[in-house]
C-alpha cells in the first residue's frame, strides 16, 4: 500500500497517481525517510545520461560491489541494456527523486532471463547518500515481482562475501546464500519466485 504524504506535500498528485491506471512504467510512489518523493519506475531510453550520472557518482566502493570491478564510466552497450526494456527477457527498474524538475537517479535493479527456462539473474545498485534506507529493499522486491509476471520462476545473483550488508538483504527477503563455484569471494543468492516460491 501506498505511503501518502502529508496534504502538503504533493498530496493531489499522488492520489491521482494511486487512483489511475498506470501506463507510464511506474511501479510505486514512497516518501522517503528523508522526505523526498521517491518514485520506482520502468527505465526509459532517456534515462541513459541519468543512469551514467549515477554510475559516476559511486564511490569505489559501490561500483566495484555492483560490477564486481570499479567501472567509472559505461559503455553504450550498458546504457543500452539498462534502458531497453523487453518483458519475459530483461528488465530495468530505477528509483528516482525529482530535483528542480528534474529526475536523479538515486537507485537501479534489473533482471535478465538466461538460457536455463524459467531462470533469470538479477542486480541492484543504491546511490551511496540512498544506501540504508530501505530502497534496495524496495528495488529487489520490485523486480521479483517483474520476474514473477513474467513467468520466471528462480531469481539468482551474485554477492561479494565481504558485502554484508547485501548479504543481509538477501536473507531477509528469502533468498538463500550458498558457496559460488567462481571462489570464496562470491557468495550466490538464489530465490524460488514462481507459485510455490512467493514471499
Amino acid at each position: 500500500m501506498i505511503e501518502l504524504l502529508p496534504f502538503s506535500l504533493h498530496w493531489k498528485e499522488l492520489l491521482t497517481w494511486y487512483f489511475t491506471p498506470r501506463s507510464d512504467g511506474v511501479r510505486d510512489v514512497w516518501r522517503g525517510r528523508k522526505g523526498d518523493v521517491i518514485v520506482m519506475r520502468l527505465s526509459r531510453p532517456e534515462d541513459g545520461p541519468r543512469i551514467q550520472q549515477m554510475v559516476r557518482d559511486l564511490s569505489l566502493q559501490s561500483r566495484y560491489q555492483r560490477f564486481f570491478y570499479p567501472v567509472h564510466e559505461l559503455t553504450p552497450d550498458m546504457i543500452e541494456r539498462f534502458t531497453a526494456n523487453a518483458p519475459g527477457k530483461a528488465m530495468n527498474l530505477v528509483a528516482a527523486v525529482s530535483e528542480d524538475g528534474h529526475d536523479r537517479l538515486v537507485g537501479m535493479a534489473q533482471y535478465v532471463v538466461g538460457d536455463v527456462p524459467g531462470e533469470a539473474e538479477f542486480a541492484v545498485v543504491v546511490a551511496d547518500g540512498w544506501q540504508r534506507e530501505g530502497l534496495g529493499r524496495r528495488l529487489v522486491r520490485g523486480v521479483v515481482s517483474l520476474a514473477r509476471e513474467a513467468g520466471v520462476q528462480r531469481l539468482g545473483g551474485d554477492v561479494l562475501a565481504d558485502n554484508e550488508p547485501m548479504r543481509g538483504l538477501m536473507l531477509e527477503l528469502g533468498f538463500r546464500l550458498t558457496r559460488h563455484p567462481d571462489g570464496a569471494y562470491l557468495r550466490r543468492a538464489v530465490k524460488e519466485i514462481g507459485v510455490r516460491g512467493r514471499g
